[in-house]
């Protein structure tokens, strides 16, 4: 059987990765649709832990290891049995937000060389055939993550600097793992959707 596609959409808070999501949902719906961390039982355990605000205080190291471990079992359960049965994957979020955010944002890069080597042992072969960068200005990201109706995860509550970090993290790490695409998220959701479809059709 062929293998499935494995696209993954990335981006800073408030890029609007959900919407995004929820409109290839309705072109592809036959899809396979999850998020990083999450998707499993498992995987969204440590989601509610690591997301909480009563993780502030979780160390750095302790933070990469439980993104880490959620990919790890995100990959194992969903991920590598959807490709293998060749079904279109889609991921909000996925290795490069961890480069993104943790090693970068949280200005950890001694543990660059932890993530990368902890990803080639996971991975068995789900490296993105496409990841999609919706690349967002912190202040306009900010701005609306923080207008959400739900409440803010303590990523929103980090400073501006922060933010900076995390964008300079995914724009040079970005062709790392397979072939990428930018779209400017700071336009429109319109706009944007008809970047993000053009980046799927090239890659599907």
């Amino acid at each position: 059987m062929t293998r499935g596609k494995f696209v993954v959409l990335e981006g800073g808070e408030g890029a609007g990765k959900s919407v995004q999501m929820g409109r290839i949902r309705e072109i592809l719906p036959h899809g396979v649709f999850t998020r990083d961390p999450g998707g499993v039982e498992t995987g969204e355990d440590i989601r509610r832990m690591v997301l909480s605000k009563e993780a502030r205080g979780i160390d750095a190291a302790t933070e990469i290891l439980l993104f880490l471990a959620a990919r790890a079992q995100l990959i194992a359960e969903l991920i590598a049995p959807a490709l293998e049965s060749g079904k279109l994957v889609v991921c909000d979020r996925f290795i490069l937000s961890t480069i993104a955010y943790q090693a970068y944002g949280r200005k950890k890069l001694e543990y660059l060389p932890l993530v990368k080597s902890v990803f080639e042992a996971i991975h068995h072969g789900c490296v993105p055939d496409l990841t999609i960068f919706l690349e967002v200005s912190p202040e306009v990201g900010l701005a609306r993550a923080r207008a959400r109706l739900e409440a803010p995860n303590r990523f929103d509550e980090e400073e501006v600097a922060f933010h900076e970090r995390v964008r300079e993290g995914y724009k040079k790490h970005l062709n790392d793992y397979g072939k990428s695409a930018v779209v400017n998220a700071d336009n429109d959701i319109e706009q944007v959707w008809q970047d993000v479809r053009e980046a799927l059709q090239s890659a599907l």
